[in-house]
């Protein structure tokens, strides 16, 4: 129940940050190398089919549980990276989330 609530909480971050920079969700994107990738992939596999990003951020999110007394109290933290690539000539730039090194979110940036 508590990874429930966690990843609601932390997709909702990860698509107010794509939101403030125009986006489109996919759960397929095709990178310069002309591989595809997708949500569910380890970031060691996406480094692998794409080369390194262009750009990371990362941040320690506190993971939230329904305390005794019926408040949030934190349990933990969960880590959440973002990876923009550049996708060639005519192409927007994909932003790339993950959560402790899953891709759980894929948004193509419509702004430059």
């Amino acid at each position: 129940m508590h990874k429930h609530k966690h990843v609601w909480r932390v997709t909702l971050s990860a698509m107010a940050t794509a939101t403030a920079f125009g986006a489109a969700g996919e759960d397929t994107i095709r990178c310069r190398s002309n591989r595809l990738v997708s949500v569910g992939m380890q970031a060691e596999q996406v480094v692998g089919l794409c080369g390194e990003p262009k750009s990371r951020s990362q941040e320690e999110i506190p993971v939230r549980a329904r305390g005794a007394a019926g408040g949030a109290v934190v349990i933990g933290t969960t880590l959440v990276e973002r990876w923009t690539y550049s996708r060639g000539q005519g192409q927007f730039d994909a932003l790339l989330s993950f959560e402790d090194g899953k891709l759980v979110r894929i948004d193509i940036l419509t702004t430059r």
